[in-house]
């Protein structure tokens, strides 16, 4: 009786362990996994900035009659008739008029000549004409602004949510981001690897990038560095190189990412005067806090004799207006055509304001303050350094 009982007990659980097979005989599907605090972090993170990143295309004009050998014939068409698809890069939406910066060299057809046709298309699939404000080519910045057809709305088009750099700290982590052609997306995590040394990018454009440990495609380039709220720290770019028009990959062990701010600042400037080349006077600039930083001795920084306002005078190129004035390393410059300059921002976009004309400049030396008249030129080939 006793055995008789055992048996029974037995078949009962046999029976409870396989009560959710199918009838079939086959295994049960397991359990759908539970996303980790992690990846779900990183999914609300790419709903957030999604909205803001945009695929950027330049179009060459193809000949009529042209052959179309090797092509599919929806995949490979063109939405602009009479125009082929170039390169396809990346673009962050900073405002709701359409406005969006990016990386100048994509837009080049060979090196040197700008596109007449370009376009972007939102996360969901929209898609824009825009417009070639102006470019900046020491730092590889362009600005495009959306040219909405009848009726188009720019609601797929989301400002991105803009970060401070100095909030960043070696170590921090980051996310690139970027929106290439097609199905193609760029969601790359990474950490802050160097930061910026300078804000000014006159002596020293690499000390001037934010750089972080992450690989990017070449279509990620003008997509956005962003922290884990979401924040746009940067905006990729190539690495440095001596040649403006290069084309340099990106690399496989480092992401460079120009500061938020100068992008923002620099395109604020070159839209207004819709610039093409880059403005020079010869000498690169501190910010206060960063001369302190850059001295390591507070002592040191609170002894020296420095005006209200202005930016320390770090290096000076020569031949070039400002060694032709007289501008020496150690002055600060407080003033440009009666401009106060109190940011480094405010000294860049003073360059494209008064490009190609001769201004009085306020400089503070050793206690005394100077009024040297200085030529805004073009950037020569010879002052650039990666």
């Amino acid at each position: 009786m006793r055995n008789t009982a055992i048996a029974i007990l037995v078949c009962a659980l046999m029976h409870l362990a396989h009560a959710g097979d199918p009838v079939d005989g086959t295994a049960a599907a397991p359990a759908p996994s539970v996303p980790s605090p992690a990846e779900l972090a990183r999914r609300a993170l790419v709903q957030r900035v999604d909205p803001s990143i945009v695929s950027v295309t330049t179009y060459i004009k193809v000949p009529e009659g042209a052959a179309r050998e090797g092509r599919w014939s929806v995949a490979d068409d063109s939405p602009i008739a009479g125009y082929a698809r170039e390169t396809v890069s990346s673009g962050i939406v900073v405002d709701n008029a359409g406005t969006i910066l990016c990386a100048r060299t994509p837009l080049l057809l060979d090196g040197q000549t700008f596109s007449d046709r370009y376009d972007v298309e939102s996360s969901v699939g929209s898609r824009f004409d825009v417009e070639l404000l102006g470019v900046e080519p020491t730092i590889n910045l362009a600005v495009l602004r959306v040219k909405p057809a009848p009726g188009q709305s720019l609601a797929d088009l989301v400002p991105a949510k803009i970060g401070s750099v100095g909030d960043l700290r070696v170590g921090d982590d980051l996310y690139a981001m970027g929106d290439p052609f097609g199905a193609a997306r760029v969601f790359a995590p990474g950490i802050v690897m160097s930061l910026p040394q300078v804000s000014c990018y006159q002596a020293d454009l690499t000390g001037s990038l934010i750089q972080a440990s992450m690989a990017v495609s070449p279509g990620a380039l003008g997509g956005a560095l962003v922290n884990r709220d979401g924040l746009v720290m940067g905006m990729i770019v190539p690495p440095p190189s001596l040649d403006a028009d290069a084309r340099p990959a990106p690399e496989p062990y480092v992401t460079y990412g120009m500061q938020i701010q100068t992008a923002i600042g620099v395109g604020e400037a070159i839209t207004r005067k819709r610039s093409t080349t880059s403005p020079f006077v010869g000498f690169s600039v501190l910010a206060l806090p960063e001369l302190k930083a850059k001295l390591h001795d507070d002592a040191r920084f609170d002894a020296l004799a420095k005006p209200s306002y202005g930016l320390y005078v770090e290096d000076v190129f020569t031949p070039s207006p400002a060694a032709r004035a007289g501008v020496q390393v150690g002055d600060f410059v407080m003033e440009i055509n009666g401009n106060k300059i109190r940011s480094v921002v405010d000294f860049q976009q003073s360059l494209y304001y008064f490009a190609g004309t001769q201004v009085p400049v306020r400089i503070f030396r050793s206690g005394k303050e100077l009024t040297p008249m200085l030529a805004i030129e073009a950037r020569p080939p010879s002052a650039n350094r990666p």
